[in-house]
């Protein structure tokens, strides 16, 4: 998609694949020596970020939430100016999450409304059109967005010292829409940062099961990721801290054991053992967001020239 193409938003024809980078792309990152210790450092930020807000769990899961939220900055980014019919409206985030399959368009509606309450997003200033019911996401959804991405700006700079520019650059709205731009396409394209199709209907479709899967990695502590030796974990504590039930957790744990994910060799009362699908799930997944960024950032910079660097969106 272009910005061109977006008045009004065409349906798309994409087959979705759910790959990402060349395998060959992502090894390479992983082979970098300080890969490691950036890949746990993404990992860490990410939880720390995490909102168990039941509320909107209950709407939709983790996968939901955040892809629906990025198709809002999406289709903001896309917008003319000049043309009303482009941009963020509720029919075109219905359209565009209908054609990627990603909730139903009544949960879409829900969520929208939810937004708006919770401030992340407004109607559009001046815009008297209920056909058209524009809408715009707020500077508290843009903080957020930012707020995601520079944990792994900042673990990425482990690796590319140079990344760390990237968090002035994205205080530029029109290098921060041309990212935007690059990284939804790639989105639409059929990119998915969990290539693995087990370990997304696993971990990435469950409430919490990305932030469960990268507490199992991240409980070894500094001197032990991923975790060599079996993890004592309490279940009620992680069901508290994402806001699950622990039938949810105890669910998917068992799950993961199935799925070759985790070992449990005594039942559910005993030490958690991560198995090398796991890790390689997480770190593919740490690398191709690392590799998002960092084409993304290329494109943006293609678009646009230098940013201007400065500090709102």
């Amino acid at each position: 998609m272009t910005l061109q193409d977006e008045a009004p938003l065409r349906a798309t024809s994409r087959r979705v694949s759910g790959a990402g980078f060349p395998a060959a792309e992502v090894a390479r990152l992983r082979e970098h020596p300080q890969f490691v210790p950036a890949c746990r450092q993404a990992v860490a930020s990410t939880l720390a970020l995490y909102d168990g807000n039941r509320l909107i769990n209950l709407l939709l899961g983790d996968r939901g939430r955040s892809t629906i939220s990025f198709f809002c900055l999406y289709l903001h980014a896309l917008r003319d100016a000049n043309d009303a019919r482009s941009g963020l409206t509720l029919t075109r985030l219905k359209a565009i999450c209908a054609d990627q399959n990603v909730a139903s368009p009544g949960r879409i509606e829900a969520f929208a409304v939810l937004m708006r309450v919770l401030g992340f997003l407004q109607k559009s200033p001046g815009d008297n059109d209920r056909r058209v019911r524009q809408l715009i996401p707020t500077e508290r959804m843009f903080a957020a967005y930012r707020a995601r991405w520079a944990g792994f700006i900042d673990a990425l700079a482990i690796m590319q010292p140079p990344a760390v520019g990237l968090h002035q650059d994205f205080g530029d709205p029109a290098f921060l829409r041309a990212f935007l731009r690059s990284s939804g396409d790639r989105f639409l394209d059929g990119f998915r940062p969990i290539a693995d199709l087990k370990a997304r209907a696993l971990f990435g479709d469950r409430n919490a099961g990305l932030m469960i899967a990268a507490s199992l990695l991240m409980a070894g502590g500094a001197d032990d990721f991923p975790p060599r030796h079996p993890l004592s974990l309490s279940i009620s504590a992680l069901a508290r801290q994402f806001g699950v039930s622990r039938v949810h957790v105890r669910k998917l744990l068992r799950d993961a054991a199935r799925a070759g994910f985790i070992a449990r060799p005594d039942g559910d009362n005993a030490g958690i053992v991560v198995l090398p699908p796991l890790v390689d799930a997480i770190f593919d997944m740490v690398a191709n967001l690392f590799l998002v960024i960092i084409h993304s950032a290329q494109d943006a910079r293609a678009q646009i020239g230098e940013p201007r660097r400065a500090h709102s969106a």
